[in-house]
C-alpha cells in the first residue's frame, strides 16, 4: 500500500466485526468516508456508513488501501469497495462514464523503441502530474464506500493514482492512471482490466507510480519453484530493481533463490521481506531510506545485513521511509 495522505486508518478487530476509522487531513476528497469537505477530525471517526449499511450485511473488513484521493476496501468474503476520486476508473468500474484524470499525461508511446519509456517522456509526464494535481480537485468524488460489482478479491493495493486488484480466480486487474506504465497492460482503456503478466500472482503492492507483485516463479536454486517479485511502472530511480521494459511485468532477478514473504513500495524505492526474515531494499536511496548507510541509489536488491540476528516480522515502506516490526 502506498501511503501519502496525512491520515491513518485503524482496523479494530473484536470477535465478530472490524471497524474502519479515520482521522487527520481529508481536504476535499472522500478519503475519510466523512461525506463532508475539509473535515479535520482530531480523533478517530468511525465510518458508520461502511459499518452499518455494508459490513453488517456481509463479512468483516479485511484490508483498506489508500492512494492519492482514493481508497479501496476488501471484506473477508471477497467484496470490493471504493471511494474518493472516481472519474478515471481508479476505484473500479462503477457503471458510470469514465474520463482521463488531469494527472494522466496520455502521452503517445508508440514511437518508443522496445516499449521503453524515455527520460524525456518521464520528465514531461512529471511536469504534467504536478500541474494536474490541482486540477484533479474538481474531478467527481464518491464520498461513501461503493460496492464494485463483478469481482471477488483476495488482495488490493493503491498507488498514487492507480490501483491493483487480485481476484480470487488468480487474475490480476489494474485501473487508473497509466502515465508510467504502472497498469502493466497494452490495453489502454480506462477501467479495471487484466494485467499482462505471465506469472501467477499471490499478493500485490504499489508505490507512487510503480507496481509490485509476489508471484510463483521458477528458480534454479529452489526445488519446486519459489516466490519472487515481478515489477513494472515508474523506474526513474531503479525502484523496479531490474533491467528491461518498464511497462512490462518482469521478474526481479536479483532475488532469485529467495522465497519472498512480502513486498512494499514507497515513492521511488521498494523493500522485500523473505521467509527467512531477511530484508532487501532497492531504488532511491536519498537520506538513507534504503537503510544501507548511504544516500546512493541501488539498481538491484541489497541485503540489510545490519539486521543479522533480528527476527523481522513485518517490513513496510512509506512515502520516503520504512518501518520494520522486529520481535523482542
Amino acid at each position: 500500500m502506498f501511503v501519502l495522505h496525512l491520515h491513518l486508518v485503524l482496523s479494530l478487530q473484536p470477535l465478530e466485526m472490524m471497524a474502519v476509522c479515520g482521522f487527520g487531513e481529508s481536504q476535499n476528497v472522500g478519503s475519510l468516508v466523512s461525506g463532508k469537505i475539509s473535515q479535520r477530525p482530531l480523533y478517530p471517526q468511525e465510518s458508520r456508513h461502511l459499518l452499518e449499511k455494508r459490513l453488517s450485511r456481509w463479512a468483516s473488513m479485511l484490508k483498506v488501501s489508500f492512494g492519492w484521493g482514493h481508497a479501496l476496501a476488501q471484506t473477508e468474503d471477497g467484496k470490493l469497495f471504493g471511494w474518493g476520486y472516481s472519474a478515471d476508473g481508479r476505484i473500479g468500474n462503477l457503471g458510470k462514464a469514465l474520463e482521463s484524470s488531469p494527472l494522466d499525461s496520455n502521452i503517445d508511446r508508440s514511437s518508443e523503441s522496445d516499449q521503453e519509456i524515455s527520460s524525456s517522456t518521464i520528465e514531461k509526464a512529471q511536469k504534467l502530474v504536478s500541474e494536474g494535481m490541482e486540477k484533479e480537485k474538481y474531478m467527481p468524488i464518491i464520498w461513501e464506500p461503493f460496492l464494485v460489482e463483478g469481482v471477488e478479491v483476495v488482495d488490493i493495493a493503491c498507488g498514487f493514482d492507480h490501483s491493483l486488484v487480485l481476484g480470487r480466480n488468480g487474475v490480476l486487474l489494474s485501473c487508473g492512471s497509466n502515465v508510467y506504465g504502472q497498469l502493466g497492460r497494452e490495453k489502454q482503456d480506462m477501467g479495471m482490466f487484466p494485467v499482462d503478466i505471465n506469472f501467477h500472482p499471490v499478493s500485490i503492492s504499489s508505490g507512487l507510480g510503480h507496481s509490485l507483485a509476489i508471484c510463483e516463479v521458477r528458480s534454479s536454486n529452489v526445488t519446486g519453484g519459489a516466490r519472487g517479485i515481478v515489477s513494472w511502472g515508474w523506474n526513474r530511480s531503479s525502484q523496479l530493481g531490474r533491467m528491461g521494459p518498464d511497462n512490462v511485468p518482469l521478474v526481479v532477478e536479483g532475488l532469485e533463490g529467495e522465497s519472498v514473504a512480502s513486498v512494499s513500495g514507497g515513492r521511488a524505492h521498494s523493500m522485500a521481506l523473505t521467509s527467512m526474515g531477511e530484508v532487501w531494499t532497492w531504488g532511491f536511496g536519498k537520506n538513507g531510506r534504503l537503510g544501507l548507510g548511504s544516500s546512493s541509489d541501488e539498481a538491484e536488491p541489497m541485503l540489510l545485513d545490519c539486521l543479522e540476528g533480528c527476527e523481522v516480522l513485518q517490513a513496510v515502506s512509506g512515502f520516503d521511509h520504512n518501518l520494520l516490526l522486529v520481535a523482542d
